[in-house]
């Protein structure tokens, strides 16, 4: 969708709606246009979108009225009954018709914010919006739809409400938004669809390879699922920004973390949060003592292995990251301090990846056995790169994309920013320039043209 050539012209003429119509027409034109996202991606999903939507709506404030009635039993019936059919939707479809056609795109995304804002007015942090309109955007947002952020309803709908004060001339959230744009059309073009073609061809066939390439096939993935998943977030909220929205940071250098929590604190930040706050504390947290902590946290990325797909291998995906986590929990509890925290943590966070990428526990169990076991071939690594019709071009291009990224990173986590931010505060011949740059790398070394075809956003599954 992001990739289409459609979408610049459909962005195009929303943002153009969206400012020559009267302000007051501002959150109908969004709505509008997300509904029609909805139908180029399927009609199913903007059926799932709609009813979803209206069942939140009327839920919500059923909730909110029986809370205002002192019938606190009720409001948890209403909570109980929706959350749970919500629920059987998104495990029947991931667990029933995971691999049909008719799942809805990017249904987990908008379902969880569902949940989560029927639980906070629940809990009576937030009050029940009175407006179909405003929830109906909430969740249907066309940026954030596909793969999210997954959004509160306290930080977004207030910016929906203020978008009447948004001016087309402000320079500094277009270029802002543009900035974001160019980094995540960057990230998935030139690098994360580059590196894609190379990770198909190494994990559907590891017996082809020595061990030396099939550890390369790891980190490749490591750095496609990343600049894949981070590129769709940058395009969404600079898609968002044009009209004055601000989503979440979804990615804040995870690869830099020195610890499995940092990683997670850093890694697609809004679903950690989601399952923080609507899993782990109402389990209990780490107020019940170690023990239950580390149940709790391991039921935790059980609850995210599931949530991910269907087969064993995203279970024990989600169970490596709560092993890795209680050993953290302990060593802190002994007070060890571990040496060479990112080196430890960036590894063990590539090899539980490869259990991510395949497509069964087998083919799992199967491609670690050959990466310990093949050896090193250094005489046929030739004829192993001839396999995946790599030249000395291809390798230095993915090396370069890798090596950008990471600086990339590297001086976004020393600044404490990210990068479009760190931009606008160069002059503007700086700032052209490395727009410029951006521009001239994606259509030059972005993945496109005569028999490609764009890979799909890895997160749109979900």
């Amino acid at each position: 969708m992001f990739q289409s050539l459609i979408f610049p012209i459909f962005l195009g003429g929303v943002t153009a709606l969206f400012f020559l119509l009267p302000v007051k027409w501002r959150p109908t034109v969004l709505l509008l246009a997300s509904y029609m996202f909805c139908i180029w991606i399927g009609v199913q999903t903007f059926i799932a979108v709609l009813l979803i939507s209206f069942c939140t709506w009327i839920a919500g404030n059923k909730i909110e009225k029986a809370l205002e009635k002192k019938q606190k039993a009720k409001g948890r019936v209403y909570l109980t009954v929706v959350t749970g059919f919500y629920i059987f939707i998104l495990l029947g479809y991931k667990y029933l018709l995971f691999h049909a056609s008719v799942m809805p795109v990017g249904i987990s995304f908008y379902l969880f914010q569902a949940i989560g804002y029927l639980t906070d007015i629940y809990k009576e942090r937030i009050r029940a919006e009175k407006s179909f309109l405003y929830v109906s955007i909430y969740l249907a947002f066309f940026p954030k739809l596909v793969s999210g952020p997954i959004e509160r309803e306290q930080e977004f709908v207030p910016q929906v409400k203020a978008i009447e004060q948004v001016k087309f001339w402000d320079r500094g959230r277009l270029s802002t938004a543009f900035s974001y744009m160019l980094w995540g059309y960057f990230m998935k073009m030139v690098v994360a669809d580059r590196l894609a073609l190379v990770v198909n061809q190494i994990f559907g066939n590891p017996e082809g390879f020595d061990s030396v390439w099939l550890a390369a096939g790891a980190l490749f993935y490591t750095m496609q699922i990343y600049c894949d998943f981070a590129g769709y977030s940058c395009i969404a909220v600079g898609c968002a920004g044009i009209f004055g929205i601000k989503l979440t940071q979804n990615f804040q250098a995870p690869y830099l973390a020195d610890s499995i929590s940092d990683f997670w604190h850093r890694w697609h930040i809004s679903l950690s949060r989601w399952l923080r706050d609507y899993v782990y504390i109402p389990l209990g947290g780490n107020r019940k003592g170690i023990a239950r902590k580390c149940i709790n946290t391991v039921i935790v990325f059980l609850v995210c292995g599931l949530w991910h797909g269907a087969g064993l291998n995203f279970l024990v995906w989600g169970f490596l990251h709560g092993i890795y986590s209680i050993i953290e929990i302990l060593c802190h509890k002994q007070g060890w301090k571990v040496k060479g925290g990112r080196v430890l943590t960036f590894a063990a966070v590539a090899f539980a990846w490869i259990f991510f990428r395949v497509g069964s526990l087998e083919e799992a169990n199967c491609y670690i056995m050959e990466m310990f076991t093949s050896g090193i071939r250094i005489r046929k690594w030739a004829q192993m790169a001839g396999a995946l019709s790599l030249n000395w071009m291809d390798m230095a291009l993915i090396g370069a994309g890798i090596i950008v990224v990471w600086g990339v990173d590297e001086l976004c986590n020393r600044k404490k920013m990210s990068l479009p931010l760190w931009i606008q505060q160069k002059q503007n011949a700086a700032r052209y320039l490395i727009f410029y740059l951006l521009i001239i790398a994606i259509f030059i070394f972005g993945m496109y043209g005569p028999g490609y075809h764009a890979e799909q956003f890895i997160y749109m599954q979900f």
